[in-house]
């Protein structure tokens, strides 16, 4: 099958948010007693909110505060957004526009809901790039099922195997290729490992590199 469907991860592959993320988990926790080890905050990328809650409860044996320092990342968070903007990644625009070159739909797979996702694509000034967002509110499961692409490869009437999925974190991987699609990883916090790299079509340090082999990965969907 030929390629027809981009669909990115948000966090970490559209915008440089991971590492704001980790950070005010840090700066939340340390705040109201708790210093979180980074390798339990690393644990959590890719997963949706109620994956990360659970993960905290077993992490700390039931006895971390989640829904309070939750509320203070979450209100740190958005400072930085509100005083700073978004931080888009490197290559985003680059490779926006060659899917629009090649005549490729764009989508969006993200394990965060509906509002920040539209918020965040919107003060970025690139929502209206998007055919089509499958977000953490429209799926029974978040990744690493692969509920999210496959519900974004629907909502632009593609098959899975006519997609390319561009994800930062092994739990985002996981999901792409058990939902039937090749993947481009763009490392961010999370190592490629060669499990990892084993699982990927490419791995590319950034989504301009990825912009300017998307020709030659366009051509692993020829029959």
């Amino acid at each position: 099958m030929a390629l027809r469907t981009l669909i990115f991860d948000l966090d970490g592959v559209l915008f440089d948010t991971e590492r704001l993320a980790a950070d005010t988990w840090l700066e939340a926790g340390r705040a109201l007693g708790y210093d979180l080890p980074e390798a339990v905050i690393l644990g959590t990328v890719g997963l949706d909110q109620g994956q990360t809650r659970a993960y905290y409860h077993r992490a700390f044996a039931g006895q971390f505060p989640y829904e309070q320092v939750e509320r203070r990342r979450t209100d740190l968070f958005r400072s930085h957004i509100r005083t700073r903007g978004v931080p888009v990644k490197p290559g985003v625009h680059q490779i926006l526009g060659e899917a629009r070159r090649l005549g490729l739909t764009v989508a969006l797979a993200t394990s965060s809901r509906a509002v920040y996702a539209h918020a965040m694509l919107w003060l970025a000034g690139i929502e209206g790039q998007f055919h089509a967002l499958a977000t953490r509110d429209m799926v029974q499961e978040a990744k690493p099922a692969p509920d999210l692409f496959r519900k974004a490869a629907a909502m632009v009437g593609s098959a899975p195997a006519e997609c390319l999925a561009f994800e930062d974190s092994g739990h985002g991987i996981q999901a792409a290729v058990a939902a039937g699609m090749r993947v481009v990883m763009v490392p961010d916090l999370i190592e490629p490992t060669p499990e990892l790299r084993a699982r990927c079509a490419a791995v590319c340090p950034t989504l301009g590199e990825a912009a300017r082999r998307l020709d030659d990965l366009q051509g692993k969907f020829r029959p």
